[in-house]
C-alpha cells in the first residue's frame, strides 16, 4: 500500500476520478430538482440555467443616529425577487436591505432601499423607494393610569384605588408622537380576579383614538397593586325584643353598640336591601340591665354581612304583674265610661299634652371633641383617620335634663368599623352609643380612614452609643463630685 501511495502515476489516477465526481455532482444539482430556502416565482425551463426567486420578509434596517433623531415610515420588512443562475442564487446567504439616512436633516423624505446582493444577480425590492419621517428626539415624563376593565373582576367584586410604583414614567419619542399622546397605561393581565392584584404591568402609551404608539417607555414595566373585595353597602339595624321577660320585668329600650352593617353582593341585590330589620333580641329570663351579643341575620341574596354580631344592651325596669295591669284596663274603662262628655279630651290634645310634657322634662344639647376610633382592625395593615382630621366628632344629646347637664365627651362612644377592607380609602359610617335614655346624634355621619399594608420594620441596631455616653457621662459626675468635696485637690 505504502507503494501505491508513493507511485505519481496512482497518485495523478485518483485525482482525475475525483475531478470528474465532483463534475458530475454539479452537473446534476443545476439539471436536477433541489431544495431551496427561497420561494420560487418562475422558472424559465427545465433544462435552462436561469431561475426567478423571491425571498419574503426580509428585515428593514435604517442608518441613522439614534441618540438624537426618531425615524417612522420605514416599513419592518419588504419582498426581493432575484432572477439569475441557479447556483448564484443559491449562494446568497444572510440577505440585508437597509436605508441609509444618515446625510438626511429633520423633515420628510422620499429615500431608496439598498441590498448586499451580488451584482451578478437582478435585484427587485419591493417596494424600490419608501417615505420617512425624521424628527429630533424628545423626552417627556408622563403620569401612569392603571387599566382594568370591569369584565376582568369577578361578578360581585369591585375594584379599590389601585396604586403603582413609579407613578410616571419618561416616554420618548418624534416630537409629533408625543404631542399626541392621550394617555400612558399600566395594562393590569387579570380574569376574574376575587382577591388583591399584585404583579409587574408593561407600560403603554395611547394616541387620542387609543392606538398604541411605537415610543420608547422608561420603565417599560412597573409595580401595580389593585386592592379586590367585594361591593358593598352600610344600612341600618332594627332590633326587636323576642321571647318573654321574667314576671313583673318590662324591657324599656334596646341600645346596640353598632347600628349600622356593611353588606356585601351583587350590584343589583344591594340595591334592592335598604336596612335589616326586625332582629330578634332574646329578652327571655333579662332582668336589671344586661348586654348581650346578638348575630346579623343575612338578608337574601346577600353574600357577607361585617360585622356578624353586635353587642346590644337590653335595659329593663320592674313592671306590675299582669293581674294588675288588667285591673289597672279596668279601671281606666270605667272611668272613661263614666266621664261626662264635655270632660272628654281628643286624641290630638292628649299626643299635644305628651309632648309639651316631654319638652318640659327633655334637653337637647351639643357636645364636642368626642373621641372617634377606628374598630375591626388587623394587624397586617396601618390605619389612620383622614376626615375628621382631628380624630374627633361633635354629637347631639337628647334626654332628661339632669342627664343631658351632666354628660361628657368621655361618657359618648363613636367609632368606625374597618373589619374585612384590605389596603385603600374608604368612607365608613360613624356608630354613636352613649347612656341609656339618651339620643345620640353625630353632627357628621361618615368618616374617611385610609388603610395600608404593614412594611416589616428593620431591627435598630444596639444603642451602644448611648450607653457609652451614659457611661462617660457617670464619669464625669462623679468626678465633678469628687472635686467638690476636695477643693484642695483641685487647686
Amino acid at each position: 500500500m505504502d507503494k501505491l501511495m508513493n507511485n505519481h502515476w496512482f497518485m495523478k489516477v485518483i485525482a482525475l476520478l475525483l475531478a470528474f465526481m465532483l463534475y458530475l455532482s454539479v452537473t446534476l444539482e443545476e439539471t436536477g430538482s433541489s431544495s431551496s430556502p427561497f420561494n420560487s416565482s418562475s422558472r424559465s425551463g427545465s433544462t435552462s440555467n436561469e431561475e426567478t426567486q423571491t425571498i419574503q420578509d426580509v428585515p428593514v434596517t435604517a442608518y441613522f443616529d439614534d441618540d438624537k433623531y426618531i425615524v417612522s415610515g420605514l416599513p419592518e420588512t419588504v419582498d426581493i425577487t432575484l432572477k439569475g443562475s441557479k447556483s448564484d442564487i443559491k449562494l446568497q446567504r444572510d440577505v440585508k436591505v437597509y436605508a441609509n439616512l444618515e446625510n438626511l436633516k429633520p423633515g420628510n423624505h422620499q429615500v431608496k432601499l439598498h441590498h448586499n446582493i451580488d451584482d451578478g444577480l437582478n435585484v427587485e425590492i419591493d417596494p424600490k423607494t419608501v417615505q420617512v419621517t425624521i424628527e429630533g428626539k424628545v423626552s417627556k415624563k408622563f403620569p401612569l393610569e392603571v387599566s382594568l376593565a370591569s369584565d376582568q373582576i369577578k361578578s360581585g367584586y369591585v375594584a379599590g384605588t389601585p396604586s403603582v410604583s413609579p407613578k410616571s414614567v419618561v416616554v420618548t419619542g418624534g416630537k409629533s408622537q408625543i404631542e399626541s399622546i392621550s394617555s400612558v397605561k399600566a395594562l393590569v393581565e387579570e380574569d376574574d380576579a376575587d382577591s388583591t392584584i399584585k404583579q409587574q404591568a408593561k407600560v403603554v402609551a395611547f394616541d387620542r383614538n387609543l392606538n398604541k404608539l411605537n415610543v420608547d417607555i422608561n420603565p417599560e414595566f412597573v409595580q401595580v397593586n389593585i386592592p379586590i373585595k367585594r361591593e358593598s353597602k352600610s344600612v341600618p339595624l332594627k332590633f326587636e325584643a323576642s321571647g318573654t321577660p321574667s314576671e313583673g320585668v318590662k324591657v324599656t329600650s334596646i341600645e346596640p353598640q353598632i347600628k349600622e352593617a356593611v353588606i356585601y353582593g351583587d350590584e343589583d341585590v344591594l340595591k334592592s336591601v335598604s336596612e335589616i330589620s326586625e332582629i330578634p333580641v332574646d329578652v327571655s329570663d333579662i332582668s336589671g340591665t344586661e348586654t348581650i351579643e346578638v348575630n346579623v341575620p343575612l338578608p337574601e341574596g346577600i353574600k357577607r354581612v361585617s360585622p356578624e354580631s353586635v353587642k346590644v344592651k337590653v335595659n329593663t325596669s320592674e313592671g306590675s304583674t299582669k293581674e294588675e295591669e288588667v285591673k289597672e284596663d279596668e279601671k281606666e274603662t270605667a272611668e272613661k265610661e263614666t266621664t261626662k262628655p264635655e270632660e272628654t279630651t281628643t286624641e290630638e290634645e292628649e299626643k299635644e299634652q305628651e309632648k309639651e310634657d316631654k319638652e318640659e322634662t327633655d334637653s337637647t344639647r351639643t357636645i364636642s371633641g368626642v373621641s372617634l376610633s377606628i374598630g375591626g382592625q388587623s394587624d397586617s395593615f396601618l390605619y389612620q383617620m383622614l376626615t375628621p382630621s382631628n380624630g374627633t366628632i361633635s354629637i347631639s344629646a337628647t334626654g332628661p335634663k339632669d342627664t343631658i347637664q351632666s354628660l361628657s365627651a368621655g361618657d359618648i362612644s363613636a367609632s368606625v368599623s374597618a373589619s374585612g377592607y384590605e389596603a385603600g380609602t374608604y368612607t365608613l359610617p360613624i356608630s354613636v352609643s352613649g347612656p341609656s335614655g339618651v339620643q345620640i346624634t353625630p353632627n357628621t355621619s361618615t368618616a374617611k380612614i385610609e388603610i395600608t399594608a404593614k412594611e416589616q420594620q428593620e431591627e435598630e441596631p444596639p444603642p451602644e452609643e448611648e450607653e457609652e455616653e451614659d457611661q462617660q457621662g457617670e464619669q464625669t459626675t462623679n468626678y465633678e463630685q469628687q472635686q467638690e468635696q476636695n477643693p484642695a485637690n483641685s487647686e
